[in-house]
């Protein structure tokens, strides 16, 4: 693949509590109502890790990979470590940021181990990469405060995770349509790019992300031999969205990525080692 198609892509992972209108906001970043599911009644209706895009006027691609309770204690081992390595899969080689998405009229000790457990599993540097986006804005127009007055009065542990993300916060109102909100979605991809010129450019990046696009890789030249003996000619950004919507929707491709992902993780320390065999261990 050609470093230009990377530069193409803007990749964004959601992450939150089931409940804190991930997909809704995935949906408005995608100017769309139909991208991902979305209930108003605060029930998970995503049930695994699942992938959309836009093709902007900019000429670049918005990737949003939508998650379930990916940190949620109360989900089994095997069902998290199964879409982790669909989100790592879906993600690959790296999102550029992690929305990390709150309620603006809820902040539980729940969510502070979910940005807990991110940084166990993806390290401290991961941090750099988040930006918190508070939904339902209105309810801050209604008692006609700004965001900065409203996590002034927050718990202090709030205030703590802020500071630890760098300062990067923002709000939108995802309880209207998509197109309708355009502020708020262009402020959210203005702190990406934030994150993006912070960070030389480059997306996230570690261990598990560098196995994961080694596995793609090969994926992606099968998949592209296998094509042209049938005489079908795709442009490369269509093979890999082919092979992304085989890993959305089907375990099967899923188990192979995390067996040849496991083949190929030997680039890291024992401790993450131990995960990544914890991991595989639940999807045989």
């Amino acid at each position: 693949m050609t470093v230009a198609f990377y530069f193409s892509e803007i990749r964004l992972v959601l992450v939150g509590k089931t409940g804190r209108g991930k997909s809704a906001l995935g949906n408005s970043l995608l100017r769309s109502q139909h991208s991902f599911r979305s209930s108003a009644s605060g029930e998970s209706v995503t049930s695994k890790c699942s992938i959309n895009h836009l093709d902007m006027q900019n000429g670049k691609r918005l990737v949003v990979v939508d998650t379930p309770g990916l940190f949620d204690t109360r989900v089994s081992n095997a069902k998290t470590s199964k879409e982790l390595v669909r989100c790592i899969t879906l993600a690959s080689p790296g999102p550029h940021a992690f929305l990390f998405v709150l309620s603006i009229d809820r902040f539980t000790r729940e969510e502070l181990d979910t940005i807990e457990h991110l940084q166990e599993l993806f390290g401290g540097d991961v941090m750099n990469f988040v930006i918190v986006v508070f939904t339902y804005k209105d309810l801050l127009e209604y008692e006609d405060i700004t965001i900065e007055e409203h996590i002034q009065s927050s718990p202090q542990g709030l205030q703590n995770l802020i500071h630890r993300c760098g300062g990067r916060m923002t709000t939108i109102n995802n309880r209207i349509a998509p197109g309708s909100n355009e502020g708020d979605v262009n402020a959210i991809l203005g702190l990406v790019e934030q994150v993006k010129l912070s960070n030389g450019g480059n997306y996230y990046t570690e261990a598990m992300f560098e196995a994961a696009e080694e596995v793609f890789q090969t994926k992606l030249e099968e998949l592209k031999a296998q094509l042209t003996r049938q005489g079908i000619h795709l442009r490369e950004y269509e093979v890999r969205e082919k092979i992304r919507r085989e890993i959305e929707e089907n375990d099967g491709i899923l188990v192979t990525f995390a067996k040849g992902i496991e083949k190929t993780y030997d680039k890291t320390c024992k401790a993450l080692k131990d995960k990544w065999n914890k991991i595989i261990s639940t999807l045989k």
